[in-house]
């Protein structure tokens, strides 16, 4: 199917923080979990504590880590298979994408996987549920 012939997104992602909740998820959604997934934690470089996923430096962070790109990789493969199954019957895919906080590698995964997305002529939005909540100190 070509997607790119679309005025709207076939792709929503919206990245959060389980500590807050998980949005609430329909059926045809991929909800990703990147707690204890193999991404450098920014959180854990004192530089970078209380920085978000739009910060360029912790977006390099993440980025750096062994497995960033493989990660990516898979989940837009496994949203891409979603996103075939869903366009039959006209459904939007909802791609939910959480880490701790839902303010850095989620937010640096989601952003990530949009770009690769409309790339391949995916049209694609993001939403960050989380971003703006400071984290506990």
């Amino acid at each position: 199917m070509n997607y790119s012939d679309s005025k709207f997104p076939w792709v929503h992602i919206e990245t959060f923080g389980f500590e807050h909740g998980v949005p609430e998820t329909v059926i045809g959604c991929l909800l990703v979990d990147l707690r204890g997934v193999d991404l450098d934690d920014p959180a854990s470089t004192a530089e970078l504590a209380g920085r978000d996923g739009k910060d360029s430096d912790v977006v390099q962070h993440v980025m750096a880590s062994r497995m960033a790109f493989t990660r990516i990789e898979q989940i837009v493969g496994q949203a891409k298979a979603l996103l075939d199954l869903n366009a039959r019957t006209n459904f939007t895919l909802r791609v939910l994408i959480g880490d701790g906080t839902g303010r850095t590698r989620a937010v640096v995964v989601g952003d990530a996987v949009a770009e690769v997305l409309a790339a391949r002529g995916i049209p694609t939005e993001v939403q960050h549920h989380h971003l703006g909540i400071d984290t506990p100190k």
